[in-house]
């Protein structure tokens, strides 16, 4: 196999403070070491924070939308709207259950992509005008509620073998309750308990506490669609059908 060494990097991550970086080579070339790199359309970084795929997913989020405004402004709602969900949205929400952010300012940067959509759609840019009655009006959820059902959602295709699983070893092998219940059903999974955020905040320690909260026969549902319906997905199946 050939590599491209103009494409191959070196990332260290590391919570080491007197860290010494090692140079590597490919045949007589150094390879660059860097601290933030692409991987599969999401940014990763040494520090293992997620600040600048955000940064950079607001910013194309945004042209985005300013290209929908420029190009559809004489459009209906309904056509500017369903241009948000196929160009915008996905933008947003690309890879969410990975990098979903816990700190307010990056959570308040997305929502307000948003906002402006909404009032793009709704052609009402009142100072006076609500955003969020404007948000009930079309059925929206919040970006950090979507956030938290794709979370869900991957830890229930992981639990039934829908997509392979990294946390099969974490379920709960509760062989004494005389009942089921929310606390001792089987596909509860332990609760993790990391020191680091960069881990506290992640896929698995922040999505089990909510899984394992969630009733048995949520846990149990048949397919996806019938899980997403159970937690409250209803605008993700009037999408299915525009």
């Amino acid at each position: 196999m050939k590599f491209n060494i103009s494409k191959c990097f070196i990332m260290h991550v590391t919570h080491q403070r007197s860290f010494i970086p090692h140079q590597y080579r490919m045949g007589t070339s150094t390879l660059q070491t860097v601290d933030h790199h692409p991987y599969l359309g999401v940014e990763i970084s040494s520090n293992l924070s997620w600040a600048k795929h955000i940064n950079q997913t607001v910013n194309k989020a945004n042209s985005i939308l300013g290209l929908l405004k420029r190009n559809l402004w004489n459009c209906s709602p309904r056509t500017k709207e369903i241009a948000y969900k196929t160009l915008v949205r996905p933008r947003l929400e690309y890879c969410s259950p990975i990098w979903d952010p816990y700190q307010k300012i990056h959570q308040d940067n997305l929502e307000k992509v948003q906002r402006r959509a909404v009032r793009f759609v709704k052609s009402d840019y009142r100072r006076t005008s609500s955003v969020t009655d404007m948000l009930h009006d079309l059925k929206w959820d919040t970006l950090q509620d979507r956030r938290e059902k794709a979370r869900l959602i991957t830890i229930y295709k992981e639990t039934h073998k829908f997509t392979p699983s990294n946390i099969s070893h974490h379920l709960t092998k509760n062989t004494t309750a005389r009942r089921t219940t929310r606390q001792t059903h089987e596909l509860n999974y332990n609760i993790i308990r990391p020191n680091k955020d960069c881990y506290k905040f992640s896929l698995y320690p922040r999505t089990i506490p909510k899984w394992n909260s969630l009733p048995p026969t949520t846990k149990i549902a048949p397919d996806v669609a019938s899980f997403k319906n159970l937690i409250g997905g209803k605008e993700i199946e009037i999408e299915k059908k525009i």
